[in-house]
Formats: structure tokens, sequence, C-alpha cells
């Protein structure tokens, strides 16, 4: 009983516990306040200094915050080892995060001609096999599980060096960071950011913020305005989908199930595609703020400040100023 390991091994494993239940993500979020003010004073003067127009800021950010996600997935991810059982589907859906965010990398640095800078071919190879090596190590101590994600590499990296097609940075991402919202929720402690069944008011909300984010990116980016719906036909939809999402909303907070999440989201992008397509017509830079508030909560979910503060950046170069007014309308 008074053995010291014992000791420790026991105040480890509560302080493990007590991190799992209570948000520890938001207090780093509240600790990482000071940077993004920084970000915030001094960022814009800092990137404008090297002339890139606005188009090369969100790709340079649709890059960057893949590439983020890429090492955090690798570095910090997690291990197969805490996988509640052999037959989940989250080992499976990492890779597909893997594969697709590789292939958007590999392709962007084919494309922006970042290896040709590098005229060590040594350099070029230690990458290559320093990717690997990252990408066998988390996901041990499993060898199926090593199999998967150096497939996933490896072929991604392949696909990406041969995929010829533009890829859109803000649809790219926007997927990728909506499906790594929902794997957050799927198992909350392979990620560090909480114990499903045990999730607090303020793990909810930031998932809800992530998926609206997310769904609005998409429905505002890729729905066009038509004006075609009758008025009444319109009125009624929209309170079809409002008393849907309530309903939903209140099973989600409840249940905090995985299908009831993604179906109140699929309910308030079918609301929100309702609202511009019966519009004469929706801003673009709605569209474009949801994508950098994406970023910055999924940054602060996820405990990597730095892509937060992508998004923050890219939000400071939007011409219009953030109006939640914008936001409300399309609900």
């Amino acid at each position: 009983m008074f053995n010291d390991i014992s000791i420790v091994t026991t105040a480890v494993s509560s302080f493990n516990n007590a991190a799992l239940v209570s948000p520890y993500f938001f207090v780093v979020g509240l600790f990482s306040v000071p940077l993004f003010f920084m970000v915030f004073l001094y960022g814009k003067d800092f990137i404008s200094k090297f002339k890139l127009s606005n188009r090369d800021i969100e790709n340079k950010t649709g890059f960057l915050s893949v590439a983020c996600l890429v090492l955090w997935l690798l570095l910090f991810g997690g291990n197969y080892a805490v996988i509640r059982d052999s037959i989940s589907l989250l080992s499976l859906m990492i890779a597909v995060v893997l594969f697709v965010s590789i292939v958007f990398v590999t392709n962007r640095i084919k494309k922006y001609g970042y290896l040709s800078k590098i005229h060590n071919p040594k350099v070029k190879w230690f990458l290559f096999f320093f990717l690997l090596i990252l990408a066998g190590f988390s996901a041990m101590p499993n060898l199926w599980g090593i199999i998967l994600q150096l497939s996933a590499v490896l072929c991604g990296m392949i696909v990406g060096d041969r995929f010829n097609k533009n890829l859109s940075d803000l649809l790219v991402s926007t997927i990728v960071f909506g499906i790594m919202t929902v794997l957050l929720l799927m198992q909350p402690e392979y990620f560090r950011f909480g114990q499903l069944g045990n999730l607090t008011l303020v793990h909810i909300f930031a998932l809800l913020l992530g998926g609206f984010f997310c769904v609005t990116t998409l429905a505002v980016g890729y729905t066009n305005a038509k004006a075609k719906i009758y008025n009444s036909a319109y009125i009624k939809l929209k309170w079809l989908c409002r008393i849907m999402s309530i309903l939903a909303l209140i099973l989600f907070v409840l249940t905090e199930s995985v299908p009831v999440f993604i179906g109140l989201m699929a309910v308030c992008m079918v609301s929100e595609m309702l609202t511009i397509y019966h519009s004469k017509g929706v801003s673009e830079h709605i569209c474009k703020q949801s994508w950098a508030l994406l970023l910055i909560t999924f940054g602060i979910m996820a405990i990597c400040p730095f892509i937060s503060m992508l998004g923050l950046i890219y939000l400071m170069f939007i011409p219009n100023k953030l109006d939640l007014k914008d936001f409300k309308e399309l609900l």
C-alpha cells in the first residue's frame, strides 16, 4: 500500500483519468490566447512582407494546415493499443484521412516545386523514410496497424505524385477536418480529447461548433442561389429542418452518438442549402470566414495551436468583417 511505485502509478492514472474527463483542450486554448493575440496584432504585417495575394494565402493556408494535420496524426494522434476493439472503424478511417491528406500534400509539393529546391538527394530520401517511420511507429504495437498506415502513406505519395488535376484547397481541407471532427467524437480518448460518455458541455459545444463551420463552408461554397423555391414551401421546409435539428441536438447531448451527430450536421447543411437556394445571392466571404473559423476551432480541439494560427491569419486577410448575423440568417 505504501510502495512508492504504486503511489506514483496511482497518481499518474488518476491524473490521466481527470484529463480525459475534463475539458483539457479548452484549458490549453485559454493559455494559448496570448499567442493568438500576438498573431492578431503582427501576423498580417508579417505575411504582407512576402507580397502574397489572397489566393496565394488561401493555398498556403490549405497546404500547411493539412500538412500539419498529417504530422499531428503521426506524432500525437495516439497508438493502436488504445482502440477499444479489433473491429473498430477508427483505424480504417485514420488510414483514409492519411491517404487523402498525403495525396493532397504531395500534389501541392509537386505543384509548388518544394522538392526541387532541395539539391541534396539524401535529404529527400531522409524525408521520405522519416515519414514512413513515423507512420509505422504511430500504429504501434499492432502489426496490422503498422501495415495499414504504411500502405496509406505510401499509396498517398504515389497517387499524389501521379495526380495532375487541380485540387481545391478549401474543399479538400474542409472534408478532411470535417471527418477528423467526427473521429474526435468516435473515440475521444484516442486523441486525448476526452472520454466518450463523460464529455462535458464544453466538449459538446466545441464539436457542434466545428461541425457547423464545416457544413457551412460546404453549403455556401457549393450551393447556387436560384430563388426558385416558393415562399410557402420554403417556410415549411425550414421549420421542419429546425424542429429536426432541435430534436437531434437534444438526442446528441444525451447520447453523444456519432450517427446522431452526423444526422444533426446533415440537417443543418440541408437547412443552409435551402436558405441559399431560396435567396438571390449569398456573399462569398461567408464561405471563407467559416473555413477560417473551422481551422481555428479544430486547432483548439486538437491542441494544435499552429492550425488555429493559420486560420486566424487567413481570417484577417478577408476584406469583409466577421458578422454573426450572416451565419444566423443561414439557419
